[in-house]
């Protein structure tokens, strides 16, 4: 035992030298069907990012993984590289984000469905749910960019017709833990049946729901560094509502042209709005937390021109001094839902509550 894991350090230490990343070990994927292959964090590269059309991204700063391969049937690994300065992470925090796990698997579900199930550039992606949900808080990405790597089963699954359903389960993987899982369900659709959804999903002309109030002003979210990174609006009416703000020039969310609300938006949206509500009246600040689980579940396209509210509400656990307070989550657009969303929070073991002792 001591012995393979000198050989993995030494692995590392030697990667790490090529590529000036922290380097993933070499376990074998959990209970491997025999022909797989042996070692396959060994043959990815971490250096260089896939091609920007793989994962549907204009700038190349915005693309994380590096490369993928098949180990046969529905099993691959896909390597990825965080960077600290990337928006969806915390930057000097001392975790990264959930946010960006789930964006690195959501580009992950884009990359295999194009490389390996032979899906046709130009074809609409929409994403259905996605989740990530953790054991421990995901390593920062401190001074060197960080490695991660994704062990997966993606498969398609029964869809509508002329519709592709694919899945994503992954276990995700760093050099010196397992943290958690993620996972991404999606459809793949010909662009005439997406135009024809698109136009008979968008709400009624005249009928723009519930007004964005006057008197509006962006939150504190403790993680944005510019104004054009908060994405909640503060309701001086309800203190568990706030509005989505959007800039369309934003360099991450709106990497390329959308004709509806990105998902990710709504998903960092909610990702806010819990580190702003779970700071109210807790004896554990939200800085101090990391987010365990996040669930998100999409069921409308959201319109660029109106008004979006983001509800929070706690959904089990003791908010004020219990471990794990619970939150569900929902972005409403006129009468139609356009997302909700579970989160968990955990606090990390040691903190010590305000004014304990030292």
């Amino acid at each position: 035992m001591g012995t393979g894991r000198q050989r993995a350090h030494s692995r590392c230490r030697d990667l790490g030298r090529n590529s000036n990343v922290h380097v993933l070990p070499s376990p074998a994927p959990h209970s491997p069907p025999s022909g797989l292959l042996q070692d396959p964090w060994r043959r990815l590269r971490f250096a260089h990012r896939v091609p920007r059309d793989s994962v549907h991204k204009s700038a190349t700063a915005e693309v994380l993984l590096t490369d993928a391969a098949h180990l046969g049937d529905d099993r691959f690994v896909v390597a990825a590289v965080w960077h600290r300065d990337h928006f969806l992470g915390h930057r000097g925090a001392p975790a990264s984000d959930p946010v960006l796990l789930a964006e690195t698997a959501r580009q992950a579900a884009i990359h295999l469905s194009h490389r390996f199930h032979d899906i046709p550039e130009g074809r609409p992606f929409v994403l259905d749910e996605v989740a990530v949900e953790l054991d421990e808080a995901l390593p920062p990405a401190d001074r060197e960019p960080l490695a991660v790597g994704l062990d997966i089963r993606c498969r398609r699954t029964a869809g509508p017709y002329r519709r592709t359903s694919l899945e994503l389960d992954a276990v995700v993987r760093t050099a010196h833990c397992r943290p958690g899982r993620a996972r991404v369900r999606w459809e793949v659709m010909e662009p005439r049946r997406y135009a024809v959804l698109r136009k008979r999903g968008a709400p009624a002309s005249g009928s723009p729901g519930e007004p964005v109030p006057a008197a509006t002003r962006p939150v504190p979210t403790f993680r944005a560094r510019r104004e054009r990174d908060v994405l909640l609006a503060a309701d001086t009416t309800r203190p568990d509502r706030w509005w989505l703000r959007l800039d369309p020039e934003h360099p991450v969310l709106f990497d390329h042209p959308s004709d509806h609300i990105p998902g990710m938006a709504l998903v960092e949206a909610f990702r806010q709005a819990v580190l702003v509500g779970d700071g109210r009246g807790a004896d554990t600040p939200a800085t101090a937390r990391h987010v365990r689980t996040l669930i998100t579940r999409f069921t409308s396209f959201g319109e660029l021109n109106l008004p979006v509210s983001i509800t929070l509400e706690s959904a089990g656990g003791d908010h004020g001094a219990g471990p794990e307070p619970a939150f569900t989550l929902r972005a409403v657009q006129g009468d139609r839902e356009l997302a909700s969303a579970r989160v968990v929070c955990a606090t990390p073991p040691g903190h010590r509550p305000v004014g304990a002792a030292w």
